[in-house]
């Protein structure tokens, strides 16, 4: 299929697609099935001077009870998986949920992927937001990826383009677009990598919040390492020794298994969760003169 302006849908409520399960309507919304369509998609709101929004899997999103303004283009893209068992190599369409990237490398043998074991959202996302766990990140797998460029070519890049950082990429700055991505992964014997996936998903369900509950995931990023160490320091365990467990506003509360996840009980607005967000800020500076900074993106009027 190929982008048809006809098709756009009108005031299309955001809830159902992210996993906060809150949010307003897109003005104009349009999910694209494959590369073609996205592509025309982007292009269509380019030329036509719209303001436009990718959504992906719709984790580490706070969208606005007001809605988006202008396209929101749903990245649905699943039209390339491709395994290249020499170079133990895949390459893999952005719209996936992460977990497809984890699964296929672990059905064919290869190490390296487990790590990012039960991260919600999209390979895209994940990209964009350089997604990680464990002291690792996506950065470190990423060999190069397919690009659209705001002149409305498709490049392939490798991995330096995107100025990967904590928690961050060239992507958050700009409207380059990633379409595909190549991953390059080691030898593994299948047993042992379930293993792994399987102690590290049970460790995920064993602190933070199952897929029944909305959640957009970690809310903040975790702090530099301090003096002498590498690790970085979880937010979590500061926002613990703060009393954020204790803490809620509206609909929206802190976790009681994990102090970096805030979770919408069932009535939780985006005002609600931007509202404790602001109230835990605020005590984790004036108890420990730390600023903490969100992991998630507030998007919307």
């Amino acid at each position: 299929m190929t982008f048809n302006p006809e098709n756009l849908k009108k005031e299309v409520l955001l809830s159902k697609y992210v996993t906060f399960r809150f949010g307003g309507p897109a003005e104009l919304f349009f999910e694209a099935n494959n590369v073609q369509e996205f592509v025309q998609a982007i292009n269509y709101a380019r030329e036509n001077k719209l303001k436009w929004f990718v959504l992906g899997g719709g984790s580490n999103l706070v969208v606005s009870d007001a809605g988006i303004e202008g396209l929101v283009i749903r990245n649905a893209c699943r039209d390339l998986n491709m395994v290249n068992a020499t170079k133990k190599q895949i390459e893999i369409a952005t719209g996936f949920p992460l977990e497809k990237l984890v699964e296929t490398a672990y059905l064919h043998g290869f190490a390296g992927t487990e790590y990012l074991s039960g991260i919600p959202g999209t390979i895209g996302g994940a990209i964009y937001g350089n997604a990680g766990a464990y002291g690792r990140s996506i950065a470190d797998l990423l060999i190069d990826a397919k690009v659209l460029f705001p002149d409305g070519t498709i490049k392939r890049v490798d991995n330096s383009f995107f100025k990967f950082t904590y928690r961050s990429s060239l992507l958050k700055t700009t409207d380059y677009i990633v379409l595909s991505a190549r991953f390059q992964l080691e030898p593994g014997v299948p047993a042992e990598i379930n293993e792994k996936r399987k102690e590290i998903l049970a460790t995920r369900h064993s602190k933070h919040p199952n897929q029944s509950v909305g959640c957009a995931g970690s809310f903040f990023k975790n702090l530099p390492p301090l003096p002498g160490e590498t690790r970085r320091r979880a937010a979590g365990a500061v926002l613990e020794q703060a009393g954020a467990k204790q803490m809620s506003c509206g609909g929206a509360s802190v976790y009681h298994k994990h102090a970096n996840f805030i979770i919408n009980k069932g009535s939780a607005t985006a005002k609600d969760v931007k509202s404790l967000a602001n109230m835990l800020k605020a005590k984790v500076l004036k108890d420990f003169g730390i600023e903490l900074k969100e992991e998630v993106l507030y998007i919307g009027r």
